[in-house]
C-alpha cells in the first residue's frame, strides 16, 4: 500500500530543504572566504617579511631581526620543528602550505606555515610557527567574535526563512481548505449559487470545474427521475386495463368465457402474471423515484407465512424443470410494510426459481433473516447474470404458442437499491453455479440506526 502523503506537508518538507541548503551552502561560502582572508593575510605579512629580509642583507645585517618569521635561502636552512612537519619544501612559488601539528592525545598543536619567493636574489624560503599562546587576546576575540557573528547570521536566516516558509504555506492552504469546504457543502440548493473567490485562478478555475461537474450530474439525475416518473405513471394505466380485464374475463360464465378453452386458458394466466409482475415494477420504480420517499404503512406481518405464500406464487416458474425445492420455516412476526417485503421477496425468489433450470433451490426462514440458495447442477442449462432478462417457460415444451413472461429486468440491482433505503442487511455472492443470499430484515417499531 502506498504511503498517501499530504501536499502540505510535501511542499513545505522540499522549500525546508531548499531553505537548508541555502542557508548551508552560504555558510560554508562564508567560512571559506573567512579563512581565505587568514591566508591573504598571513601572505601579505610573509611579503614584508622577505622584503624586510632583503632590505637588511643589503644593509649589511648578518641575522636579519625578523620576528616569528624565518626567511632562508634553501630548504634546509629552516628550523627542524618547521621541516618536521613539511618535510618536503613547496613547490610552486607564492603559494602559501600549511601543516598543523597534531600531538600524541589527539589535541591539535602549533601551525606551520611556508612559502616560496621568488627575488633578483634567488629563490627564498619563509615560514612562520604560530600556536595558541603566540596569538594575542585580540586574535583570539577578532576570530571568535567573526565566527560567533557568522552562526548567529546563519541561524538567523534560517530562522527567517522557516518562518516566510510558514507564512507562505499558510496562506495558500487558506484558500485551498476554503475550496475543499465549498465543494463538500455543494448542493443542489446552492449548486447555482455565485462562485466565491478563492484568491488564486487557478483555485477560481477548479471550483468553476467542480460545480460545472455537478450541475451536469445533476441535470442528468434529473431527467432520470423525471422519466422514471413519467414513465412509471404512463404504465399504471395500460396496466390497470389489462388486469380488469383479464379479471373481467374471469368473472364470465363458463359458457361465455374464452377462457373455457385450454390454449386460452393459459395465455390468460401468464398475461395475468406478466400484468401483476408490470404492476410490481412500475411501484417499486415510482418508489424509487422519490427525492423524499413516504414511508410505507406498516403492519404486524407473519414473516414465515409471507414467505409461503410468495413461494406458492411463483411456483409456476419450476414447471417443468428438474429442480428440487426446500422450503423450511419458523414462526416469526415483525412490524414493517408488507408492500416493501413482497417487493423484495417476491424479486429474489422470482429470480432464484427463474435462474435455476436443474438443480436445488433452498428457502430457509430463521427469524428476521431469509436464506435462498440456489445450486445449478452441471448437466442443466447454464443460467446467466441475475440481471438480464426473466423468462417464464412455464407453457409446456414444444407449444407453438409459447409467449415470455415480463420479468424483473432490472433483478438484483432493483433488489440492492430497494433493500438499501429500507435500511435491511441484503447480502448476495456468487457461488460455483448458482447465487447465496441473505436478508435480515429490520422491525420498524424497534428503534434502529
Amino acid at each position: 500500500m502506498i504511503r498517501q502523503i499530504r501536499l502540505k506537508r510535501q511542499l513545505a518538507a522540499i522549500l525546508l530543504t531548499l531553505g537548508a541548503l541555502l542557508v548551508g551552502g552560504y555558510s560554508l561560502l562564508a567560512a571559506h572566504y573567512f579563512k581565505l582572508g587568514m591566508d591573504s593575510t598571513m601572505v601579505g605579512a610573509m611579503e614584508q617579511a622577505v622584503h624586510q629580509h632583503i632590505r637588511q642583507r643589503a644593509k649589511g645585517t648578518a641575522e636579519p631581526d625578523l620576528g616569528a618569521f624565518t626567511v632562508t635561502s634553501t630548504w634546509q636552512q629552516q628550523p627542524r620543528q618547521i621541516r618536521s612537519l613539511l618535510p618536503q619544501p613547496p613547490q610552486q612559488e607564492t603559494r602559501l602550505v600549511t601543516s598543523r601539528e597534531t600531538k600524541p592525545n589527539g589535541r591539535r598543536g602549533r601551525l606551520v606555515f611556508a612559502m616560496r619567493f621568488p627575488t633578483d636574489e634567488g629563490t627564498l624560503f619563509v615560514s612562520h610557527t604560530l600556536t595558541r599562546q603566540q596569538m594575542s587576546s585580540l586574535v583570539h576575540r577578532t576570530i571568535r567574535d567573526n565566527l560567533t557573528s557568522l552562526l548567529l547570521i546563519s541561524l538567523s536566516t534560517a530562522v527567517a526563512l522557516a518562518l516566510a516558509i510558514w507564512l507562505l504555506l499558510r496562506q495558500l492552504s487558506k484558500p485551498v481548505a476554503r475550496l475543499g469546504r465549498w465543494a463538500r457543502d455543494l448542493e443542489s440548493a446552492n449548486l447555482q449559487d455565485p462562485l466565491p473567490d478563492f484568491r488564486y485562478p487557478e483555485l477560481n478555475e477548479l471550483a468553476s470545474l467542480v460545480r460545472d461537474s455537478l450541475s451536469s450530474q445533476q441535470d442528468s439525475l434529473e431527467r432520470e427521475h423525471r422519466f422514471l416518473r413519467h414513465s412509471s405513471h404512463e404504465l399504471r394505466t395500460p396496466i390497470s386495463v389489462m388486469r380488469s380485464g383479464i379479471e373481467l374475463i374471469r368473472s364470465l360464465p363458463p359458457e361465455q368465457a374464452p377462457a373455457a378453452r385450454s390454449v386460452l386458458a393459459s395465455i390468460i394466466d401468464r398475461l395475468d402474471r406478466a400484468s401483476l409482475n408490470m404492476k410490481h415494477l412500475t411501484e417499486t420504480l415510482l418508489w424509487l423515484s422519490r427525492d423524499e420517499p413516504i414511508d410505507l404503512p406498516t403492519r404486524p406481518i407473519a414473516l414465515d407465512q409471507l414467505v409461503q405464500d410468495i413461494v406458492e406464487e411463483h411456483r409456476y416458474l419450476l414447471r417443468d424443470k428438474d429442480v428440487a425445492l426446500s422450503v423450511t420455516t419458523s414462526p416469526a412476526t415483525l412490524e414493517q410494510s408488507e408492500v416493501a417485503l413482497r417487493m423484495v421477496l417476491g424479486n429474489l425468489i422470482r429470480n432464484a426459481f427463474q435462474h435455476t433450470w436443474a438443480g436445488d433451490v433452498t428457502l430457509r426462514q430463521q427469524g428476521k433473516t431469509v436464506f435462498i440458495d440456489n445450486l445449478q447442477r452441471a448437466d442443466g442449462q447454464e443460467d446467466g447474470s441475475g440481471d438480464s432478462q426473466d423468462a417464464d417457460h412455464d407453457a409446456p415444451a414444444g407449444h407453438p404458442d409459447t409467449v415470455d413472461d415480463l420479468g424483473f429486468g432490472l433483478g438484483l440491482e432493483l433488489t440492492a437499491q430497494l433493500t438499501e433505503r429500507l435500511g435491511w442487511h441484503y447480502h448476495n455472492r456468487p457461488v460455483p453455479g448458482g447465487h447465496y443470499v441473505q436478508l435480515t430484515l429490520v422491525d420498524a417499531a424497534e428503534p434502529h440506526g
